[in-house]
C-alpha cells in the first residue's frame, strides 16, 4: 500500500448537469490540472453526450494526463427534457440513480476503470446537498462551488445593503402591486 504522503491530491468535481455550471466547473478543473492536481470530472451521460456533439472537450483535456471524464446516469429517459421546469424532476431522478454511484466512487475511489490516487476532495455544485452526507461518511473534504451568473452574484452582494437601508423586506401590501421603473 502506498505511503499516504506519496499520494497526489485527487479532486472529484460534480457539476449541476446544465451548460452554465458544467462550463464553469470545466474551467476550474483546468486550473486544478495546471497545478498538477488529479481531477475526475463527473458528468451525467446526457451532458457528456451533448458535450461530445457540440465541443471537442475530450480532445482538449487529453493534454492533461491528470484529468479524466467519468459519467453517471441521470435516470431520465433519453427524450425527457432536462431544462426549465423539468429541473426538479432531473434532481429527483439523480437522487435515485446518480447518488448511489457517487457515494461508491467517493467511498472506494472506483467506478469504471481504476485511475489515479484516492479521492482527497470533492467539489460539488451548491445544489447537491446530498454531497455533505457522502463526504462526511467517507471523511473527504467537501467544497460547494456555486456557479451563479454575475447578475446573481451582484444581487447576493447588494442584499445586505438593501436590508441595512430598510429597503428589504418589503412591508405591508407592497407585494400585491406591480413595480415600475422611473
Amino acid at each position: 500500500m502506498p505511503n499516504k504522503t506519496s499520494l497526489s491530491p485527487h479532486v472529484l468535481i460534480f457539476p449541476l448537469p446544465l451548460q452554465g455550471p458544467v462550463n464553469c466547473m470545466l474551467k476550474l478543473a483546468e486550473l486544478l490540472c495546471l497545478n498538477h492536481i488529479q481531477v475526475t470530472f463527473l458528468n451525467t451521460e446526457h451532458i457528456q453526450t451533448r458535450l461530445k456533439n457540440c465541443t471537442d472537450n475530450e480532445t482538449y483535456f487529453r493534454k492533461y494526463p491528470n484529468f479524466r471524464f467519468q459519467t453517471v446516469p441521470d435516470g431520465l429517459p433519453d427524450g425527457n427534457p432536462r431544462t426549465g421546469d423539468q429541473i426538479p424532476n432531473l434532481l429527483e431522478s439523480m437522487e435515485a440513480t446518480a447518488v448511489p454511484i457517487f457515494r461508491e466512487m467517493v467511498r472506494t475511489g472506483v467506478y469504471g476503470p481504476v485511475w489515479g490516487d484516492p479521492i482527497s476532495c470533492i467539489i460539488a455544485d451548491g445544489i447537491f446537498t446530498f454531497a455533505t452526507g457522502i463526504a462526511e461518511e467517507s471523511n473527504v473534504p467537501l467544497l460547494y462551488f456555486d456557479t451563479v451568473s454575475p447578475c446573481g452574484f451582484w444581487t447576493y452582494m447588494c442584499l445586505p445593503k438593501l436590508i441595512e437601508a430598510g429597503e428589504l423586506p418589503f412591508g405591508g401590501k407592497v407585494l400585491f402591486y406591480p413595480v415600475f421603473g422611473e
